[in-house]
């Protein structure tokens, strides 16, 4: 009794701390089985007037039960959050020396099967993209998102690492080593030699970058006038949003052309 009392207690308390946390807030359910366990103690103290349990186990496997019951929370909290966050892997081939604008849309029926790649047993692999002579990739991949909906917990980044870009005839080095996706890459004009440049079209189900020389941007990009320009613009439409100013924004020709392919 001593011993679904404390755990009932343990998970409770665990789960409140869990609420509190800034970053595990989601997973603080775990304190309902710390609820319920102490609920059942207390029906079977009160209410049937049970003292103890018999338990034919002996004192080792008894030990590895409170060992197992104490790691349980942790356990939990681990696997609830490699699941949430796990990398979307994906290599995208691109064409031999290809620069301009890429977009892979995913979810498309009858399009590029589902290829997988350096997988482990069908585990960990990397979903294979290939991209035509026009910068265009349409795959019948689907974006997970990582959800528990009953915790209501999503990844909102969906390319947050596991991303790599190839030339068809070099797979052993990635065009930008280091490019995985996200906002965290340092991508800006300011650096020499051929770039990748994410773009805000960077969620499901459609993601567009640029392979292009520094001095190439603005072939692709607004300016920051015209970004301004943007801005204003919709923040007159939207005047109760909050509109957040763009790293890099595709200009009317990139998006013209992103239209014209269906992409868009």
């Amino acid at each position: 009794m001593k011993r679904l009392r404390n755990t009932g207690i343990y998970y409770l308390i665990f789960g409140i701390l869990l609420a509190v946390s800034y970053v595990f807030s989601n997973l603080w359910p775990i304190s309902i089985l710390g609820v319920l366990l102490l609920s059942i103690f207390l029906v079977l103290k009160y209410f049937f007037k049970e003292a103890s349990f018999a338990f034919s186990w002996n004192k080792r496997a008894l030990q590895l039960l409170d060992v197992l019951l104490i790691a349980l929370p942790f356990i939990y909290v681990a696997l609830i959050s490699w699941y949430v966050w796990r990398p979307y892997r994906q290599t995208v081939i691109l064409p031999n020396n290809y620069e301009g604008i890429v977009a892979v849309k995913y979810n498309v029926v009858n399009s590029q099967d589902e290829i997988w790649t350096s997988s482990f047993f069908g585990l960990c692999g990397s979903r294979l993209i290939k991209v035509d002579t026009s910068g265009i990739a349409r795959t019948s991949f689907k974006f997970h998102d990582n959800s528990v909906p009953l915790l209501g917990i999503k990844q909102m980044n969906y390319n947050r690492e596991g991303l790599k870009i190839y030339y068809e005839h070099n797979l052993d080095d990635e065009i930008v080593e280091g490019f995985d996706g996200t906002w965290l890459v340092n991508d800006n004009t300011e650096e020499s030699g051929k770039q990748i440049y994410s773009t805000d079209y960077n969620y499901y189900p459609l993601m567009i970058f640029v392979v292009a020389q520094p001095e190439q941007y603005f072939d692709y990009f607004m300016t920051a006038k015209e970004i301004e320009i943007w801005l204003a613009k919709d923040k007159k439409k939207y005047p109760n949003s909050y509109i957040e100013q763009p790293t890099h924004k595709l200009n009317a020709r990139s998006s013209k052309f992103l239209r014209k392919a269906g992409i868009l």
